[in-house]
């Protein structure tokens, strides 16, 4: 699984440890995202708003950060495709993945990855689900044992973001407003989220920890608003699939 925020870390096999937290997941995983340079594809575009630091930003909205306030805090729910790249600390690409994510606020999520490999994570508010096809296999967690300290709590909405992270606000290029999101808390597993928001919400974002590599997921037919039923978030357990957690 490739994985924004997520939200993302290639690993060489089926299980990886995120700092005592173990996956059941692919060969990505959504919640352990990870950058240390800038990729290629909109790693232009946030170098560019690199340069805007520190200096006047003429709109209003990118200079008090209430553009990322608003997706955070209005934003109730969003469909969108996305592209998602995990690069090495030479800025290579090692692989890409898509997919889709809906989401409803607070806490509700489906990330669905199809290619290369179909998995899929489910959360109703509650419970954490990872379903991986080829392995046959569900892991159910709680939900707040597995996101906390990730990128996820960005997107999901269940705390005000001042209290999770330190945000700077970095300037606009190629119309996009870059944010860069520091984690207050110790548990983090990544040491920078950079957010880039345009007038469809979420177009990007790229993750940074300490061990050299990068990820970066670019999103595509935002559509923010749109109605998607509860029902979407109830992951219903294939039959002959072992479940683990339960």
């Amino acid at each position: 699984m490739v994985s924004a925020v997520a939200l993302i870390v290639a690993v060489s096999g089926r299980e990886f440890s995120m700092h005592n937290q173990i996956f059941q997941l692919g060969k990505y995983s959504l919640l352990n995202a990870l950058p240390s340079v800038l990729p290629k594809t909109i790693s232009r575009t946030l170098g560019a708003a690199l340069l805007l630091t520190g200096s006047i930003i003429s709109t209003q909205a990118a200079a008090d950060g209430s553009r990322l306030q608003s997706f955070v805090q209005d934003t109730t729910t969003f469909m969108a495709g996305f592209e998602q790249t995990l690069f090495d600390a030479d800025s290579t690409p090692l692989q890409v993945s898509t997919g889709t994510i809906q989401l409803k606020r607070p806490g509700r999520f489906v990330w669905q990855y199809v290619t290369p490999n179909k998995q899929q994570l489910v959360s109703d508010g509650k419970q954490l689900w990872l379903f991986d096809q080829d392995l046959e296999q569900v892991t159910v967690n709680a939900l707040e044992d597995k996101v906390g300290g990730t990128p996820l709590v960005l997107l999901m909405g269940t705390r005000p973001l001042d209290e999770e992270f330190t945000v700077k606000v970095m300037g606009e290029a190629e119309g996009i407003e870059w944010y860069e999101l520091i984690p207050r808390t110790t548990r983090a597993d990544f040491e920078a989220l950079f957010v880039g928001l345009n007038n469809q919400g979420l177009a990007a974002m790229e993750l940074r920890d300490n061990f050299g590599q990068a990820t970066q997921i670019v999103f595509s037919n935002m559509k923010p608003g749109v109605p998607i039923d509860d029902s979407v978030f109830v992951f219903n357990v294939p039959a002959g699939v072992d479940v683990i957690g339960q």
